[in-house]
Formats: structure tokens, sequence, C-alpha cells
């Protein structure tokens, strides 16, 4: 059985911009993918159901030293979330283990 989910959230308030907020739970369902490998509009996709997200270069084609600072800090933060991820699912065996 799954328990990933996904959804979407509007948020608005009176003289403000709407803000959309995206948040994805993953389970074995998620699709994660980089398309456009080896062109000039590399992109990396996370699908989850009906819900996706696609991260690319601000302006595809004319990729500047900026774009690839902020794909480097992605990969650092994502590599961060990986070993939390990582840390936690250890305890939890170690956990099952013992009881």
């Amino acid at each position: 059985m799954s328990a990933g989910y996904s959804y979407t959230t509007l948020s608005s308030r009176p003289g403000e911009p709407v803000r959309v907020g995206v948040s994805f739970y993953l389970d074995e369902h998620t699709w994660i993918a980089v398309a456009g490998a080896g062109s000039a509009t590399p992109h990396l996709t996370v699908s989850h159901g009906d819900v996706s997200v696609s991260i690319s270069p601000a302006s595809p084609g004319q990729v500047t030293g900026q774009d690839a600072r902020m794909a480097r800090k992605l990969a650092e933060h994502a590599a961060i979330y990986a070993a939390e991820i990582e840390r936690l699912a250890a305890g939890n065996r170690s956990g099952a283990t013992a009881a």
C-alpha cells in the first residue's frame, strides 16, 4: 500500500500576490529523472501522481555560472536530505530489531 501523496496549495491575502506551494510525500510511485542530459536544455523532473515539478536554468540554452551554482546548491541540499532520510531509516531498522 502506498503512503505517498502530493498536493498543491494556493494562498492569497488582499493586496498580496498569490503564493503557490507544492508538497511531495514520496513513495515507490514517484518518478525522478533528468531529461535533456547532453543537450542545451537539461531539466530535473519530480512527478508523483498528477503533480510534477520541473527545474531548469533560467534561460535554457544560455546557461551561466550562476545557474551552475544554483544546480550545485540543489545537489548539496538533496544530499543532506538523503543523508537525513538514511539516518532515520537506519534508526527505524535498529529500533525494529530491538523490539
